[in-house]
């Protein structure tokens, strides 16, 4: 009942000739047709719609996200980026840097902390010095 009378409010104010232009929009449409930019492609529509959050990555590569941490490539660790998503499409969310795109993803904690890392550096909790040479 209610979408039917939506409906018809809509179609009689498409319709009816309005004082300030001497048209129906309808008509008004029509006659501006020509001028209304069509979309280059899917991808190009997706773009424009793209919500653009600027972050500074962390020293091990990560931004966070709406409490989410996410992995970024590490040649931006300590910049500033601007990473682009669609809402509710984190999977394809990327950072645009000179015309290319760079993937982020979600970090993997679990992965993240098996990850062998390269420690030159001794711990002496004991207080002395000590030649790791």
């Amino acid at each position: 009942m209610l979408n039917a009378k939506l409906f018809e409010y809509i179609r009689k104010h498409n319709t009816t000739v309005h004082s300030a232009t001497g048209q129906t929009p309808s008509d008004r449409y029509l006659g501006d047709i020509s001028r209304v930019k069509m979309p280059v492609s899917p991808d190009w529509l997706n773009t424009c719609f793209m919500n653009r959050i600027k972050r500074r990555v962390k020293n091990d590569a990560t931004v966070v996200i709406d409490k989410i941490l996410y992995d970024v490539p590490m040649q931006f660790i300590r910049c500033s980026v601007e990473i682009r998503y669609l809402p509710g499409d984190m999977e394809n969310a990327y950072i645009l840097e000179d015309e290319v795109k760079y993937l982020i993803r979600k970090t993997n904690k679990v992965e993240n902390g098996k990850t062998k890392r390269n420690n030159t550096y001794a711990i002496n909790y004991g207080g002395d010095s000590v030649d790791v040479n």
